[in-house]
């Protein structure tokens, strides 16, 4: 390890790739996560890490000199760091051991360069049941969510969500406050959601995990909230759609992409309230008509699906 507990990879990686304020004034922007994918190849081709472009003689091999400025960049990282270790954030790469294997093995070099987060990292490789669905979900549609996740808690079984009102913050409060455990995908502020009370029992407690592909200062983006669909999906073992846009919005796009890449088995509440919900059933997803506290336990119900 090496400043403030970063690995010397994630060092490397977070100097290249992360924003600590200020960038826009800055010659060169530090590096997407397209450019990280293209650099990961050159080093992979020879038998580098990032953290040999740490070193004058790696740095050498590369002649860039974006790179030579962000790798100049210690101060900087060093201060924004501190205002995160503060609040119990981490950061891994993707070349850290504790990096989830599932982003990896389903998203390759699509996979983020980094991730940031606030919890037990353990709960990166749990698995469990991606609960998506509309910012402005009715009562009924948030209820049945809170019951579906209640009952992924008494089976064991994480829930994996993208941190929005909703049906987001619905799936992840049901799962937690029925003492299993969630997994929040935030596309925007994580650094203030890891300090805010409705978070802090949960992660305190070991049932919550917040992480972010973002910057955690990062604000609300509308491509940040679409792009992040695919790491919630990536990161669970089936999915569930409560409720969906037709032909439109984060929810149906998200669904359409992981029906298209095949990451998890797709469901799709029916009867649902949303008018998206029988088009994507009929574009490939599975109708999901469990009825919670009916007897059936939801893992067998996936089973014989």
């Amino acid at each position: 390890m090496s400043m403030q507990g970063l690995s010397a990879d994630a060092e490397a990686v977070l100097l290249l790739c992360g924003r600590f304020g200020g960038e826009r004034q800055e010659t060169f922007q530090p590096l997407s996560n397209q450019d990280y994918a293209e650099l990961a190849k050159w080093l992979n081709l020879r038998g580098m890490r990032p953290a040999d472009l740490m070193s004058a003689a790696g740095r050498e091999q590369l002649a860039s000199q974006r790179i030579e400025f962000l790798l100049q960049r210690g101060t900087a990282m060093a201060l924004a760091l501190e205002r995160w270790n503060r609040a119990g954030l981490w950061v891994l790469s993707r070349g850290d051991a504790e990096y989830p294997k599932a982003l990896k093995r389903r998203l390759k070099h699509a996979a983020p360069a980094l991730l940031y987060g606030a919890g037990d990292q353990a709960l990166l490789d749990r698995g469990g049941l991606a609960i998506v669905g509309s910012r402005d979900a009715g009562d009924a549609a948030l209820a049945f969510t809170r019951q579906t996740a209640a009952e992924c808690a008494r089976e064991g079984m994480a829930v994996v969500s993208g941190g929005a009102r909703g049906v987001d913050t619905a799936a992840m409060q049901g799962a937690v406050e029925a003492g299993g455990q969630a997994v929040g995908v935030l596309a925007n502020d994580l650094l203030k959601a890891s300090v805010s009370g409705m978070n802090r029992a949960g992660l305190q407690a070991g049932r919550l995990l917040l992480v972010s592909p973002f910057h955690p200062e990062a604000g609300f983006l509308a491509g940040n909230a679409m792009g992040r669909n695919k790491y919630i999906y990536a990161l669970a073992d089936r999915a569930l759609v409560i409720d969906s846009a037709l032909g439109s919005g984060g929810t149906w796009s998200g669904a359409l992409e992981a029906l298209n890449e095949n990451w998890a088995p797709l469901y799709v509440r029916t009867p649902g309230d949303g008018p998206g919900n029988a088009a994507l059933v009929g574009k490939g997803g599975i109708a999901f008509d469990f009825v919670p506290g009916r007897g059936e336990a939801l893992g067998e119900y996936f089973s014989r699906g």
